[in-house]
């Protein structure tokens, strides 16, 4: 019986290994760079159907490098879906449990109950503390409660696991205003215009400060004596 068993399972064998052999090859390709350079030019050049499909798969891929990129695109419709996709993938980093206790602070923020979501947030940062999405999600809470200087610092918290997020800068930008920071506001609202140059907003915001500091250097200073 033993005899007779053990060609088919020498090409059971093989066979298992050649499939697992092109799965992984698969795997491989998909989240080469190779790959994903294809899906950008795919992305930035494509009709709609293959733009949608493109950043679906950078968003699947893992390709934050490629959505960044697309964020400078000439095409509107490039850069609106890179930024859906790379929101996307942020709030995701740290798998599906924290994206549920974030999901859960926005909607406690969005009913106005800052105590509550503040309690959730602190424990995400706790607990998956290199996710940068969690401390981003804290200094927008600490940005609507008026605490300005808290919430810069969940922003550098932010910048320094994920540098490429725009929202992160622009949030620091706009508590960095609020404390009469205007230098330190200008800096950060360059570098989130450095990643999203069509980002009107972000742009007039940063004329107007450097207006401000145009006008009236000494104001380029934070109130109060802690510098941030």
């Amino acid at each position: 019986m033993n005899r007779l068993l053990t060609p088919l399972c020498r090409r059971l064998y093989l066979l298992l290994a050649v499939v697992l052999g092109l799965d992984g090859g698969f795997y491989l390709v998909r989240h080469s760079g190779w790959y994903k350079e294809r899906l950008y030019r795919q992305l930035i050049a494509g009709d709609r159907q293959h733009k949608v499909s493109a950043a679906a798969d950078l968003l699947d891929t893992g390709g934050q490098a490629q959505l960044v990129r697309a964020l400078r695109s000439d095409s509107a419709s490039a850069r609106e879906l890179a930024a859906n996709a790379l929101w996307e993938l942020w709030f995701h980093a740290a798998g599906d449990e924290a994206y549920r206790f974030v999901a859960a602070a926005q909607r406690l923020i969005d009913r106005h109950d800052f105590a509550d979501a503040l309690l959730l947030l602190n424990h995400v940062v706790k607990a998956y503390p290199g996710f940068a999405e969690g401390w981003n999600r804290r200094a927008t809470l600490y940005w609507l409660m008026g605490d300005y200087r808290k919430s810069i610092a969940d922003c550098r918290r932010v910048l320094g696991l994920n540098p490429s997020h725009f929202g992160a800068w622009q949030g620091m930008g706009l508590c960095q205003l609020e404390i009469g920071d205007v230098r330190g506001a200008c800096r950060s609202l360059r570098a989130a215009c450095q990643i999203t140059p069509y980002d009107l907003g972000a742009r007039q915001l940063l004329q107007r400060c450097e207006e401000m500091l145009r006008q009236n250097p000494a104001r380029g200073s934070p109130r109060g004596s802690e510098l941030i």
